[in-house]
């Protein structure tokens, strides 16, 4: 119980899954920070962000490191969204500061990072990844009060 019912539906799904496959996702969540993020732009940010660390961790075959943290919290005037997990490769970043895709080019995947940026800009707020000593970390910061996005 965030204080946000579309988070909280997306954490417990997730960890519903993770707990069927030896994955521990530890969840320190204020959903009454997200209150301005729309139900579907939070799905974006949060379950393909959450679902691009599931599949990371997945491949780590030493199931102790199978380590999800999952952080919502507002910082002075900002909303952060934090995901952080091990990583079982090191991975290579392409001109727009992604991770370049170490799946089979099939034109489905290398879109989730992306929409997570766009959704995040669209608020007025942004989105930083890196890697670092084989931890993925995930950070996005969308204003306190974040603007609207825009009708489709």
């Amino acid at each position: 119980k965030t204080g946000n019912q579309v988070l909280d539906v997306l954490l417990t799904g997730k960890s519903l899954y993770c707990q069927k496959h030896d994955i521990h996702l530890t969840t320190v969540a204020d959903g009454t920070v997200l209150a301005g993020v729309s139900p579907m732009d939070l799905c974006t940010l949060v379950g393909n962000a959450l679902d691009n660390a599931i599949e990371s961790v997945s491949a780590i075959e030493d199931r102790t490191r199978r380590i999800i943290d999952v952080q919502v919290f507002s910082e002075k005037q900002m909303l952060v969204i934090q995901i952080i997990n091990p990583i079982g490769q090191e991975l290579t970043f392409d001109a727009e500061d992604l991770p370049v895709s170490t799946k089979e080019p099939n034109g489905y995947h290398g879109f989730g990072l992306r929409s997570i940026r766009h959704t995040a800009e669209k608020y007025g707020g942004f989105m930083t990844v890196k890697a670092e000593d084989g931890v993925f970390y995930l950070r996005l910061l969308l204003p306190r009060s974040p603007r609207r996005a825009p009708s489709a």
